[in-house]
């Protein structure tokens, strides 16, 4: 997640953060910053058709809670909580480290423009930062300290087609100006073809010098306009975004601002782009170009294309049931292959280099509550079945297999805790165990060296032979080894490297996601 805007004083650590979801259900007004844009700094509550709430900062990331009566019960994993207090109208949210939420809650006594909104934010020292709002239901400012103290101050566009989108966000150092972003908006009346009313269109990141602002670069975005799908001519929606340039991409694209960013066309863009992105018909990423900075016509090089492939199967519900498939294909050909479960938790990804049948394996067995009891590498595993709701046959005698075990009471003394939801993450021990029906060969803790197929485990250096460690994996926004998605609330292990989670696909400043 990239911020272009922050600062982190007075024990507020702040900013403005943007994400865009692509299948956002009933995204037919623009938000604040422009339609399918969310800021993580300003949250909201979703509601669905039968009392769900969502909580969102991050739009990938949202918490789900059940109504259940008067209760919201957390779907899955998650730590946090959320309940509604009819006396003072709001819902409260408190996250897994202690930070607590108010929003406005949706009672017909309240603004429309206001229900489900940002109401209040409490730190885990017990401070309570609140925002102000103007008489039209819009954050204007949001402060913390005193004596100069620091504030967030937002301005809106009073007329013209995009009213009441944000024009600008200012932060201060008391009353002095220190930096801000500058949004402008597509127009449909401009005719440009480049978006509609209310699509963000650029984003200028400006520094005060006492006594105007200096330009430090800015962002474009382009987007697709019409409804009507078509792989070839339009594989996109409106307001479905379509080109990102980051602010080195903009200024050779715009000769140093020189040049109107809407006056080029998609083929001229495209050599400059930092991504372009495809959709399916559901609104899903299927395609991604990146590195448009290489594509140009005078060059043979192209852009690192990535693909994006989504199934289901129709197993029942259970954590070691897979439910979707994700597959990732690289530019070189090769591709990443995802099972998850229908909590979301990862059983199986799959790595298969390009004019290859070689793959590597990371498999993943969860006990009746979730939680990781089994991490198995690529030698451990005999095969793999679609067909077949667990997915793997693991060997019986060969491949190193970790196993986790859990406290099943309460004993702090000695470092146990019982197996409560809160405490359920608390392992009692990793052991190493070669086969599926071996026995497990000890604990990491105890110095041991042992063959287990083509690998030895010696704890005693801590070394684990790495022949079968996978080829390094990379993508266009982790510019290195990929990283695990945050599963820690699902009791996931912290691995070296993840599988893409597509087709949710992380670009400029935020998640373009295709998940529902």
């Amino acid at each position: 997640m990239q911020t272009r805007l922050s600062s982190r004083g007075y024990g507020l650590p702040w900013g403005h953060t943007l994400s865009y979801g692509s299948r956002v259900d009933g995204a037919t007004t623009a938000g604040p910053n422009g339609f399918r844009w969310f800021i993580a700094q300003l949250p909201q509550l979703g509601k669905d058709s039968s009392g769900n709430i969502e909580v969102i900062l991050v739009i990938n990331d949202g918490v789900w809670f059940n109504k259940s009566g008067s209760n919201y019960v957390a779907r899955f994993f998650t730590l946090d909580t959320l309940t509604e207090d009819t006396t003072n109208k709001e819902f409260v949210f408190t996250d897994s480290g202690g930070r607590v939420f108010k929003f406005f809650s949706f009672d017909g006594t309240i603004a429309t423009a206001k229900q489900g909104q940002f109401k209040s934010y409490t730190d885990q020292a017990g401070t309570t930062f609140t925002p102000t709002y103007n008489g039209s239901n819009q954050v204007t400012s949001l402060s913390a300290g005193s004596s100069p103290g620091i504030s967030y101050n937002y301005d809106y566009y009073t007329s013209g087609n995009n009213i009441d989108r944000i024009q600008y966000v200012t932060l201060k150092r008391g009353t002095t100006n220190v930096r801000r972003l500058y949004y402008t908006y597509h127009d449909t009346s401009a005719s440009t073809g480049n978006g509609l009313t209310g699509d963000l269109r650029t984003e200028t990141l400006e520094q005060w010098n006492g006594s105007s602002w200096d330009n430090l670069g800015s962002s474009y975005f382009r987007y697709y306009t019409s409804d009507t799908y078509d792989s070839s001519s339009n594989p996109g929606f409106a307001h479905g975004l379509k080109f990102v340039l980051k602010p080195e991409a903009y200024d050779r694209a715009t000769s140093g601002g020189t040049v109107d960013p809407d006056s080029l066309s998609d083929t001229t863009l495209k050599n400059y782009a930092d991504s372009y992105f495809e959709f399916t018909s559901d609104k899903r990423v299927n395609k991604e170009l990146v590195n448009g900075p290489c594509w140009t016509s005078s060059s043979s090089s192209s852009p690192s294309s990535y693909g994006y492939s989504f199934g289901q199967s129709s197993n029942s519900d259970g954590y070691n049931n897979w439910k979707n498939k994700n597959v990732e294909t690289l530019p070189n050909g090769s591709t990443q292959t995802v099972y998850s479960n229908y909590s979301g938790q990862v059983m199986l990804k799959v790595f298969q280099q390009a004019s290859s049948t070689n793959k590597w394996y990371d498999y993943v067995n969860y006990d009746s509550k979730g939680r990781v009891v089994q991490e198995a590498t690529s030698e451990a595993v005999a095969s793999v079945n679609e067909g077949s709701v667990g997915l793997v046959t693991l060997n019986s005698s060969t491949g190193l297999i970790r196993v986790k075990e859990y406290y099943s009471t309460t004993d702090l003394p000695n470092g146990a805790v019982l197996d409560t939801r809160r405490s359920s993450r608390a392992v009692r021990e990793l052991r190493p165990r070669c086969g599926s029906s071996s026995t497990p060969l000890g604990r990491w803790g105890a110095k041991l060296s042992i063959p287990c197929g083509r690998i030895s485990v010696t704890r005693a250096t801590s070394a684990v032979d790495r022949t079968q460690r996978r080829p390094p994996m990379t993508t266009p926004f982790s510019r290195g080894p990929l990283r695990w998605s945050k599963r820690r609330r699902l009791g996931l292990p912290s691995p070296r490297r993840r599988m893409v989670r597509a087709p949710a696909i992380r670009g400029w400043s935020g998640l373009i996601s295709t998940a529902t």
